[in-house]
């Protein structure tokens, strides 16, 4: 029976490991998420170390963690998601076409799974998409190692290939911010919510910019 400590040391290091993947701390969250499933393989925390695995670019192993959690939930949308465009990065079309299938039959008012399956099965934009992903992966490691300008390189030529992801438009608006240059970043975030309304980060970056303009 796990004890009490062990419990919340799970709990913990799952927590800790959820905050630095969210400020692009990859491989520190990785380690993190790697000490938590060896006390617990629960679904939050297998998750979690598959979105670390996607961001450090191992994609088979991000794929395997992902596919025992889609036998177990498989009409969870996250996970569907997050494997389908698991699937994308490794050029494996068709699997990622049935995902996105599959999630249409369960949300058929959800247009975007139509832009999804639009890019799958465009053999051009999917490889654009492909691309720009990776350049948004290699952007946050760069970030990490404090090279803004490489990191900003990379975002723009990912926003040559789908400008309107609202993660690349934000990333490179909280660069500029870095930058100081508040005018530019807050023309950013002003692309970025309008493709993605309800996110709150997003939101918060667009004031903070605005704030920086009125002074």
């Amino acid at each position: 029976m796990k004890s009490f400590f062990d419990s919340y040391r799970e709990k913990r290091l799952n927590r800790k490991g959820q905050k630095l993947l969210a400020q692009g701390k990859v491989e520190k969250a990785f380690q993190l998420f790697q000490q938590a499933v060896l006390k617990n393989e629960s679904a939050d925390i297998l998750f979690n170390l598959a979105l670390s695995l996607m961001g450090l670019s191992r994609f088979a192993e991000a794929e395997n963690y992902l596919s025992k959690l889609q036998v177990d939930f498989p009409n969870n949308e996250l996970n569907t998601l997050t494997l389908a465009e698991c699937m994308m990065m490794q050029n494996k079309w068709e699997e990622a076409k049935l995902l996105y299938s599959n999630l249409k039959l369960i949300n058929s008012r959800e247009e975007k799974y139509n832009e999804y399956l639009k890019i799958v099965d465009d053999p051009v934009i999917r490889e654009k998409y492909v691309i720009a992903k990776k350049n948004l992966r290699k952007a946050t490691l760069e970030l990490q190692k404090k090279n803004d300008t490489k990191a900003l390189e990379l975002l723009m030529e990912a926003e040559e290939y789908i400008p309107d992801n609202s993660n690349i438009l934000n990333n490179i608006g909280s660069i500029y911010m870095l930058g100081k240059k508040s005018e530019q970043a807050y023309g950013y975030f002003v692309k970025a919510l309008a493709h993605d309304q309800h996110n709150l980060q997003i939101k918060k970056n667009l004031i903070s910019a605005r704030r920086k303009l009125k002074k």
